[in-house]
């Protein structure tokens, strides 16, 4: 049975599910959906997905929303080159991880700050986008002490964990070098300078095969790539 996947470029949750398609070389006919034409709102795409978002991988009659669950969907049919761990160990710690991004950095980034910041800044909403600042912050410390003692989130291995995390943090950096933002002081634009060993890791995904082949289209013609 043939894969087919649907996302859009840019999209953090599509990005870490195509990162783990691309990691397990599971082949997939690729449904790329231009967002400002509204195509994931379109009635063939809300038959797969009625809530309109992507991801979505289909494989036969099973269709499977959520980037994370699609990258489990992914480790039981592809168990090769595994992403959750090999031992209940190894598993435990990629869960963990994943659910400390997803219940706390991760609104944090999208809520806090991207969101605020890309949709214009208000007058009445700065100090909440500086209490997000400093969380993030905070998070991030916590992230380069994990990442100060293993090569990866859940251990010496890349996992599901890495997928889930670096596409916001990459978001956020992106957004951390656009003029306006750097006039905010937020200290998004040198996370790898502020944050050593997060940008030993960073540079650890990028050197991976898979990180080239699911990057954001987009955002290689916007930087001359």
């Amino acid at each position: 049975m043939e894969y087919d996947f649907y996302w859009i470029s840019g999209s953090p949750n599509a990005w870490r599910a195509m990162l783990a398609l691309e990691y397990k070389d599971v082949s997939y006919n690729s449904h790329r959906l231009d967002a400002s034409k509204q195509e994931h709102k379109s009635s063939a795409f809300l038959t797969l997905n009625p809530q309109g978002k992507v991801p979505v991988l289909k494989h036969g009659d099973t269709v499977v929303c959520e980037s994370i669950a699609i990258m489990a969907y992914l480790e039981s049919v592809h168990p090769k080159s595994p992403l959750f761990g090999v031992t209940a160990a190894e598993t435990g710690l990629v869960w963990q991880r994943i659910f400390e991004f997803v219940n706390g950095l991760r609104d944090l980034i999208d809520d806090g700050v991207v969101r605020p910041l890309s949709q214009g800044l208000k007058p009445d909403s700065k100090d909440a986008l500086t209490a997000a600042t400093i969380a993030v912050h905070e998070s991030l410390a916590r992230l380069e002490a994990v990442l100060g003692v293993t090569d990866y989130l859940a251990g010496d291995r890349v996992s599901a964990a890495d997928f889930t995390v670096v596409p916001n943090l990459l978001m956020l950096m992106r957004l951390g070098i656009r003029p306006d933002v750097l006039a905010l002081e937020l200290r998004f634009n040198d996370v790898r300078s502020t944050y050593p060993a997060i940008a030993k890791w960073l540079a650890r995904l990028e050197a991976l095969p898979a990180f080239d082949a699911a990057y954001p289209p987009h955002w290689l013609l916007s930087s001359g790539g």
